[in-house]
């Protein structure tokens, strides 16, 4: 009776092809009479890379070294059964790497608090690369904003933009958070958790220049009590002829 030998051969994430090799020397004996009938099915490969959604920063958007920063940004990807299996953020100043942070997701929704270098640019933004299990992968990025030294003299493109620190900080139930704005525009205060979800939006739309103030009461978009822990106050602002983005930490107590 011939032989033969089995050989495995693993391509891609799953994927197996079985070659079926006839030992040497074998004998092909005819096939019985008979009916058969079967059916295969058919092995996909993506060829579609991951889409990337950065969060863009307000035009003309400036920050000084010491400043925190959170980038924002989802991934996802259209192919079935096939996720981004890992992605990149890269910081790029002057064109080049200044920091570097690799994730392997268990999420489509992340965020990356980067804290500004003590330097003056005004070449700089936030690439995110994602590449699926397919190697297939996609780039998206920020606008370019300008970072400026701690101790310039040149005052800063945002003016009166302000956020307060919230208070009290640490809290429970409630959190008071104020700001002031330097003209009329178009203004979102949201609050995200440590792992980059938006868990709130306290305020999202136009308002007139001057003082204004916001309560979070630890509960999300569907009123839902969040757990205790640490989470980040942004305030994005777009005016006219100032804008900004600036964020504020606070600790919900259990």
């Amino acid at each position: 009776m011939p032989t033969s030998s089995i050989k495995r051969i693993r391509l891609f994430h799953g994927l197996v092809i079985i070659l079926i090799i006839a030992a040497a020397g074998a004998i092909v004996c005819p096939a019985q009479a008979g009916i058969g009938e079967g059916t295969s099915g058919t092995a996909t490969i993506d060829t579609q890379p991951p889409w990337v959604t950065v969060d863009q920063f307000p035009e003309f958007t400036v920050f000084q070294g010491g400043d925190t920063v959170l980038f924002h940004w989802q991934t996802g990807d259209s192919h079935p059964g096939t996720v981004p299996e890992y992605f990149t953020a890269a910081v790029l100043i002057e064109s080049q790497a200044d920091s570097t942070i690799v994730y392997y997701p268990d999420i489509d929704d992340s965020s990356w608090e980067w804290i500004v270098p003590d330097i003056s640019s005004s070449n700089v933004r936030l690439e995110v690369q994602a590449r699926d299990a397919f190697g297939n992968l996609t780039s998206g990025f920020t606008n370019y904003f300008t970072v400026l030294s701690s101790v310039t003299s040149v005052p800063r493109v945002a003016g009166n933009l302000n956020l307060a620190a919230p208070a009290p900080n640490p809290f429970n139930p409630s959190t008071k958070l104020s700001f002031n704005l330097p003209e009329a525009g178009r203004v979102s205060l949201t609050v995200y958790d440590t792992r980059g979800h938006r868990v709130r939006t306290l305020l999202k739309g136009h308002r007139q220049d001057g003082d204004f103030e916001a309560r979070w009461d630890g509960r999300d978009n569907r009123g839902k009590t969040l757990p205790g822990g640490v989470y980040l106050f942004v305030l994005d602002f777009q005016g006219s002829t100032q804008s900004g983005r600036i964020t504020r930490k606070a600790v919900l107590i259990p």
